[in-house]
């Protein structure tokens, strides 16, 4: 597998090179933010199939006191 990296050339009137470590810092920044938020995302739909599971499972009277819709009406 190739990493190809767009860097800057050095100039000396610009900003400095970043280094390697710099730019493999950012890297592993950049990879926790998306596995953080890929984990978020996660954890969102799993409790939101437990919360519709739960409802499900109310007796229908009671889901229809809730105004919960009847599953044989298509809206």
């Amino acid at each position: 597998m190739t990493m190809v990296c767009s860097v800057p050339p050095i100039t000396s009137t610009g900003p400095a090179a970043p280094t390697l470590g710099a730019l493999a810092k950012h890297a592993a920044g950049r990879l926790a933010t998306s596995l953080n938020g890929l984990a978020h995302n996660l954890a969102e739909h799993r409790r939101h199939r437990r919360d519709m599971a739960a409802l499900e499972a109310l007796p229908f009277d009671l889901r229809k006191d809730l105004g919960w819709p009847a599953g044989d009406i298509d809206r």
